[in-house]
């Protein structure tokens, strides 16, 4: 019976999730497991609100004259790696398929990348879509989540895929964070009634290096996955300026505004120094499309810091897009900001922290650390 198959796989899986969750702590954690909650959607376990929008009638997709499957390889090969996709129903009620291609490479972090939407009518052969690029704040922070997430993994939407067809026909493949892992939230009909949800994890990297980090140099190298560096010039002796550290400064924040995802040391519009720290307003458990996103600047050479603080917004894609990526890290990391600027003090205690924000080394959520030594060099740390 296919129930028994699901139930055999689901220990495979819930065991291998158990391993994988150990990570820097060496033990699994005690709420990996499978209900029967978790059989017909995520339950409690879920980080995001998206559920499949079918008004309840599976039997809809009987309808469609292409699988997600094949869907994805069409958009791929036209438009670019896919990180999301679905049946659902359009705005006039009627069967859609729909395919979120990012216009780059999967080598292009969420501020440099394109997202779009590939949709159109599936019960039509052959299918062909409209493709629309996303400008607003709602699909821009999804979508940037959903990257971040796939770069996360080994896995691709199409492995996904494939895992559940196993299991019955697949209509909605989108990625997720399941107990800190990155995956894919996969629902399937076994019997184009019922509905039925699994996890399949995205064999990222589990590698933690918090308790040896290693000196890396002036910065990341080849393996950075992202373009942001350090904005101080040339003389980084002007970080002796500062009244407050890094950490100092991020803990006043988290207590006025909310956890922070990214905080740094740089040169104003007036080329004097600046602090800047980027709190989230609802927290860590919130995904990035329903949080908010706000920067918290202000002079770190006056007696007492006392930042401004502005939200972001659409049109303002960089922002958006970039704290969206970094509130998706933080949330697969296995340790936060503080935790990581703690661990690089330590790592050089007379030096100065000055850079620290959420990355990906090897499909490892982390944070890349910058701290300025006692050398007059700059030197990188990749904390996980």
């Amino acid at each position: 019976m296919r129930l028994q198959s699901f139930t055999a796989f689901s220990s495979i899986v819930v065991t291998s999730l158990a391993l994988l969750a150990a990570g820097c702590n060496g033990a699994p954690s005690s709420d990996v497991g499978t209900t029967s909650e978790e059989l017909s959607g995520p339950g409690a376990g879920a980080t995001d609100q998206r559920r499949p929008e079918l008004g309840g009638d599976l039997t809809l997709l009987r309808r469609s004259k292409i699988s997600l499957a094949h869907g994805v390889a069409q958009a791929e090969g036209d438009n670019g790696p896919v990180i999301e996709a679905k049946f659902e129903l359009d705005d006039n009620h009627n069967l859609s398929l729909s395919l979120y291609p990012a216009g780059k490479s999967l080598d292009f972090d969420s501020e440099r990348n394109v997202f779009q939407e590939l949709s159109g009518d599936p019960t039509a052969s052959p299918f062909t879509g409209g493709l629309e690029v996303f400008a607003d704040q709602e699909h821009l922070t999804r979508s940037s989540r959903d990257l971040t997430l796939r770069q996360l993994s080994r896995r691709s939407v199409a492995d996904a895929i494939h895992a559940g067809e196993r299991y019955g026909t697949v209509y909605w493949t989108i990625p997720t964070i399941r107990h800190g892992r990155a995956g894919y939230g996969v629902y399937y009909t076994p019997d184009g009634h019922k509905q039925r949800w699994m996890f399949v994890d995205g064999a990222g990297s589990d590698e933690c290096t918090g308790d040896d980090p290693e000196d890396l140099g002036a910065g990341p190298g080849r393996a950075a996955t992202d373009a942001r560096v350090p904005e101080l010039g040339d003389d980084l002796s002007i970080l002796k300026q500062s009244k407050t550290s890094l950490a100092a400064g991020v803990a006043q924040v988290e207590r006025e505004s909310g956890p922070v995802v990214e905080a740094k040391f740089e040169l104003g519009d007036d080329k004097k120094l600046s602090l800047s720290i980027y709190p989230v307003g609802k927290g860590l458990r919130t995904d990035a499309e329903r949080n908010t996103f706000f920067e918290a600047s202000g002079d770190p050479t006056a007696s007492a810091f006392a930042p401004d603080v502005v939200e972001f917004k659409a049109p303002d894609a960089a922002h958006l897009t970039r704290s969206a990526r970094d509130l998706t890290l933080a949330q697969t990391a296995s340790l936060g900001l503080r935790d990581a600027i703690e661990v690089a003090q330590s790592a050089m205690p007379d030096g100065v922290v000055f850079w620290a924000i959420p990355t990906i080394r090897e499909t490892r959520a982390g944070y890349g650390v910058y701290v300025y030594g006692t050398d007059g060099k700059a030197h990188y740390f990749f904390i996980s």
